[in-house]
């Protein structure tokens, strides 16, 4: 698929009111999407560990793990108005630091005052390990530039799959972990560029089920609480075993209580090994999922891009009536507004 194109499955249906501004400035349009559905994926291509944000000029971005493009791209950067309908904008992190050599996983970009940081997981140079490092851009689709030196180091793959958020208190925290390791949660400088404190383990792996191995933390403040939604065990081909599961907590820095229904996201007949999730918002106010998963049948073996609806039952959130990831859903409802 050729690179600035577009990637999605049948239109989105919008609704377009045509209103006059206030003292009579001009006339401009307000877009809402109705329930039309979508069909997944929402992306054919391979989009693994997707993260995703809303920036201020209303665009939704997406960051996933390398990939061809044709070409390798460390980090493929996706554009959409809508959550259904993406273009591909390119390589957000075309040139690694050089404390870094490859396999760039997971990235998650989010705004801290006038620019834009990027977490990512990468091969550390003479090191059998990886390391988050951290990279600044005026710009959501990049270029990124990285920081001298990592942000955090561990042995093997404990220090991959970052997230980064702003709480409640206004503090910044990342947290990241895999390989049977806790997931780990540790504050941020204000500029999102430097790690504060000490780790603090949230959510331990566990010896069964899907949770042999938990990966891909992402949190969702909802209600009072933290929502931490993580992924496991293993989540890649020949033999796939994953999902996505969710604690909660009060405080960024847990305890975190275990659902007693997970997983909330798992394999069914048509899709396969979904997981490491994003969340975003639409501006119905209903949360969305946003992950990769495994179609079945197709053959290429690709991690493709999906979106699902949260439904929220008992203070906890359900997707697709707890039977996998849908097919087919009404659309996200997202207003625009272009002067």
């Amino acid at each position: 698929m050729r690179r600035g194109g577009p990637f999605s499955r049948p239109a989105l249906t919008g609704v377009l009111v045509l209103l006059l501004a206030a003292g009579g400035a001009g006339w401009f349009f307000v877009a809402r999407s109705n329930s039309s559905p979508y069909q997944n994926p929402v992306v054919a291509h391979d989009a693994p560990d997707p993260s995703v944000m809303r920036d201020r000029d209303g665009y939704f971005y997406a960051y996933t793990t390398q990939t061809p493009w044709p070409a390798l791209e460390y980090m493929p950067v996706l554009k959409s108005a809508d959550l259904v309908h993406w273009t591909h904008e390119g390589d957000a992190l075309p040139d690694l630091p050089r404390w870094a050599t490859h396999d760039v996983w997971a990235p998650h970009v989010i705004r801290v005052g006038d620019h834009y940081v990027a977490y990512f997981s990468v091969r550390q140079y003479g090191s059998a390990g990886f390391a988050i490092g951290a990279a600044v851009s005026d710009s959501p689709t990049g270029p990124f530039v990285g920081e001298r030196k990592p942000l955090l180091t561990g042995p093997k793959f404990t220090t991959i799959d970052p997230f980064a958020m702003r709480a409640e208190n206004g503090e910044l925290y990342i947290y990241w972990g895999s390989n049977s390791a806790p997931i780990r949660a540790q504050r941020l400088s204000p500029d999102g560029l430097e790690v504060v404190g000490e780790p603090v383990p949230v959510l331990e792996a566990f010896e069964r089920g899907y949770e042999e191995l938990v990966e891909g933390a992402w949190v969702l403040f909802r209600d009072g609480f933290y929502y931490l939604m993580y992924s496991g065990d293993a989540c890649c081909e020949p033999d796939p075993h994953y999902a996505v599961m969710v604690a909660r907590s009060t405080s960024p820095l847990g305890p975190f209580e275990k659902f007693e229904d997970n997983p909330i996201l798992e394999a069914n007949k048509r899709y396969l090994a979904p997981g490491h999730n994003a969340t975003i918002r639409d501006d119905a106010g209903r949360d969305w999922i946003v992950y990769h998963a495994f179609v079945r049948t197709d053959i290429s073996a690709r991690r493709q891009l999906f979106i699902d609806p949260i439904d929220w039952e008992n203070g906890w959130p359900v997707i697709n009536g707890g039977r996998g990831p849908a097919a087919s859903q009404a659309a996200p409802v997202i207003d625009s507004v272009t002067p």
